[in-house]
């Protein structure tokens, strides 16, 4: 029977769109443009498929870990053809990538790591507490993948009055580490500093509460100004009231503090003598104001009389102890 032209073409199109692959059909090895390689040599088997006994033949050094390299496809096809193996013909003006692959420790996790090694020094027990800054331009540190080992601080030289430091980290199981010696690294470590600022405006006389206040962390160079009165937890504050205007994110000291007044001044006052048998209570007014502790003078709204008396709760006042004090009281109309 025979077969028209247009059938003809039909099952030549078939025929071809279920065609195996030539690579597959020959087994000749085929040139791979984009390789990622682990060890620090490439071999033929990295650089083609189908590389067969010929796979483990090394052909040049490996880019540093984490680094790409560019080489001309024809370098790479006559190294191949120099150890026996016959590739598939390939754009010998072509280039192959080559890139290394490599484990890399961040800088936050270096930065732990200098903190830590500075807690000790420094006398502290946390090492949250310091603050480590490289100098601009510090990298992360690339290593091999198959170094899976810790950071190790191999030299650490830090200057407290200035904050700067000169460090030497390795990584275990780096061939490169240990080649080179390990990876300098310099910037500024410092302590942190607790300290008390208000969240807002603070008006004289106004009792502190805990949503008043905000607890913000620096480094010790950046507060010149910080003495050992300054305010560094909320218990040393809260409860006392301002005794001048405290601003917002500006450390203060305790001496800007005060017991809250209890007793205003012209307010009226509870006067209380307290006597073995004998309690006796008076209206007065208060001529001075006085927080809990505090002695005012007072004027008992009766007699007219001025009297010393202990501020001992809110607008209630105690004549202060005195030898003759049963006498005072007697007196007192």
């Amino acid at each position: 029977m025979i077969m028209s032209r247009a059938r003809r073409l039909l099952l030549a199109t078939l025929l071809c769109g279920i065609a195996l692959p030539a690579t597959a059909q020959s087994g000749r090895p085929v040139l791979r443009l984009d390789v990622t390689v682990a060890g620090e040599v490439v071999r033929l088997g990295d650089l083609f498929e189908n590389a067969g006994r010929h796979a483990d033949v090394a052909v040049f050094r490996s880019p540093d870990p984490g680094h790409t390299g560019q080489v001309p496809a024809w370098r790479i096809v006559e190294a191949a053809r120099r150890a026996g193996l016959e590739p598939e013909s390939a754009d010998r003006n072509r280039e192959v990538t080559v890139t290394r692959d490599a484990r890399t420790v961040p800088l936050a996790e270096m930065e732990e790591k200098i903190a830590t090694g500075l807690a000790g020094t420094l006398g502290l027990s946390d090492s949250s507490r310091i603050q480590v800054v490289f100098d601009r331009g510090t990298r992360p540190l690339v290593v091999e993948r198959e170094a899976s080992g810790q950071i190790d601080i191999l030299r650490l030289e830090h200057d407290p009055r200035s904050g700067r430091f000169d460090a030497v980290l390795g990584i275990r199981g780096s061939g490169r580490s240990e080649r080179t010696g390990g990876f300098r690294v310099n910037g500024t470590a410092n302590e942190l500093v607790e300290f008390v600022v208000p969240a807002r405006t603070i008006g004289r006389g106004e009792v502190v509460r805990t949503s008043d206040l905000t607890v913000e962390r620096r480094p010790r160079s950046a507060l010149p100004g910080m003495t050992a009165d300054t305010i560094v937890s909320l218990g040393q504050a809260v409860g006392m009231a301002a005794r001048r205007p405290l601003s917002p994110e500006r450390p203060f000291r305790t001496a800007d503090l005060m017991k809250p007044e209890l007793v205003e001044r012209n307010a009226n006052v509870l006067i209380v003598v307290e006597l073995p048998g004998l309690s006796l209570t008076m209206r007065g007014k208060a001529l001075e104001a006085g927080a809990e502790g505090d002695v005012i003078q007072v004027e008992n709204m009766q007699s007219r009389k001025k009297l010393q008396a202990v501020v001992t709760g809110l607008n209630r006042v105690s004549l202060a102890a005195q030898p003759n004090a049963l006498t005072t009281a007697s007196r007192i109309p």
